[in-house]
């Protein structure tokens, strides 16, 4: 097992026993403030060069884990290819660590400067 995966399942775990839940609509989330918040209950961290965190939540009914990667979108790089390898990169690396992922969205919001990939997991 990778170090990224690694580092997914214990944050995986760690959430699970945690607390901190997500009440919000997965469709409609507040980006930043969940990365406020995540931050607060120490829930946020570094991985594939993106800011990542990481909350319980409900999902269809049912106890699952709320992944979100904050990827900024940086001018200098190449732009939106550069992006997308990435997304394809992350969702690699999970699915590798998870095996199934249960729900996935790439958003790119222009106004926050950040393309934010979505991913849950049923517990």
């Amino acid at each position: 097992m990778s170090y990224i995966q690694e580092k997914l399942k214990e944050a995986f775990e760690s959430v699970i026993e945690s607390e901190f839940k997500y009440n919000g609509s997965i469709n409609n989330i507040n980006y930043i403030d969940l990365f406020y918040k995540s931050a607060s209950k120490n829930s946020l961290f570094k991985l594939m060069g993106s800011d990542v965190c990481m909350t319980n939540c409900e999902f269809e009914g049912n106890d699952a884990v709320l992944i979100v990667f904050f990827l900024p979108i940086n001018l200098e790089e190449s732009g939106a290819k550069n992006i997308a390898e990435r997304v394809i990169q992350i969702v690699e690396e999970v699915e590798k660590c998870f095996i199934t992922i249960d729900y996935l969205k790439s958003e790119e919001i222009k106004e926050d400067k950040f393309v934010y990939v979505v991913i849950v997991k049923r517990v």
